[in-house]
């Protein structure tokens, strides 16, 4: 079992989802945080749409950011900034559903560096589809972040 650096891991990771005006316009909702793993929904609307009336891929490779994201987030000091160094999305089905679920975990942190996956499943009718799967490195900035919240 991963353990986090930050015994109010939930709170810090709550807080950065706050501050993620992207995730609010998406409808993106974070649904469970644990150290190292978030859960979260979103439910098909016409913004998600692609020409073809799937989900956007550049909406599924968002969710795979958040989730790998925050998950990262989850075992990072309190005051510790996570940036996303690079991510490989396979997307494996179409976005078809009612909504989309993604989980993400961190496979291996690191000191500065933490391994993350993220899946994501179409779901239709309480049937859940596998449609993509990412891998992430996620960067660890311990440094002062000069952004406009002060972090």
């Amino acid at each position: 079992m991963i353990k986090s650096r930050n015994p109010r891991f939930r709170e810090y990771v709550q807080l950065k989802i706050d501050r993620n005006e992207f995730m609010r316009t998406l409808g993106f909702r974070i649904t469970l945080i644990e150290a190292g793993k978030v859960e979260g929904e979103l439910p098909f609307l016409k913004i998600h749409e692609q020409q073809n009336g799937y989900f956007h891929g550049g909406v599924i490779s968002s969710l795979c950011d958040m989730a790998c994201g925050y998950a990262a987030y989850s075992l990072a000091e309190e005051g510790a900034q996570v940036f996303t160094v690079e991510m490989k999305v396979s997307y494996l089905r179409k976005g078809i559903g009612e909504r989309l679920l993604a989980k993400g975990a961190v496979i291996k942190a690191g000191n500065n560096f933490h391994f993350c996956e993220a899946e994501i499943f179409a779901e239709n009718k309480s049937e859940q589809k596998l449609i993509a799967k990412a891998s992430a490195t996620m960067a660890i900035v311990r440094e002062k972040v000069n952004d406009k919240y002060g972090d």
